[in-house]
């Protein structure tokens, strides 16, 4: 379930930020100088940090919008009677916790941030050259790149 979980988080990821990611096994196919050069990259864009706290984020928020959600549909289901609607909360509270706690154990064991990285270097090492990837380095390192990235959440709120 890891592996499923960290490909989704890593193309949310991908396709919310400019950028993201550091360790992981080395890519086979690539050029290894790139693939460095992408990892140095994705160490100025400080994606490890980025990650473990969109996943804090995510192991928080979860239960609360799985719970509002799945309430929502007990609530709304016509072949319930009150009774059967307050078991079926009851139900859904410990399933809650449970899912909770096997929602805490996966986000966090520290190799999903590495699953996610290993997922998403060879995306950036077969899409651009390393020239490209060092200009992005020096771009992302630069303090333009850095104001960039410390305001980015505020302009992506907005």
């Amino acid at each position: 379930m890891k592996k499923p979980l960290a490909a989704i988080a890593s193309a949310f990821i991908l396709s919310c930020a400019p950028a993201f990611s550091l360790a992981a096994a080395p890519v086979p196919s690539a050029d290894p100088a790139v693939v460095a050069a992408t990892r140095d990259m994705l160490a100025a864009l400080k994606v490890r940090d980025m990650m473990t706290n969109m996943l804090a984020q995510m192991e928080q928020r979860m239960p609360a919008q799985v719970r509002s959600t799945m309430t929502a549909s007990i609530n709304a289901n016509p072949n319930l009677s009150a009774e059967q609607k307050a078991e079926q909360l009851k139900k859904l509270d410990e399933a809650t916790k449970a899912a909770a706690a096997q929602a805490h154990a996966l986000f966090a064991d520290p190799t999903l941030v590495d699953d996610m990285i290993a997922e998403m270097v060879p995306l950036y090492a077969e899409t651009y050259t390393l020239d490209e990837i060092r200009q992005l380095t020096a771009f992302y390192s630069s303090p333009l790149g850095q104001k960039m990235q410390a305001k980015m959440p505020e302009l992506m709120g907005r």
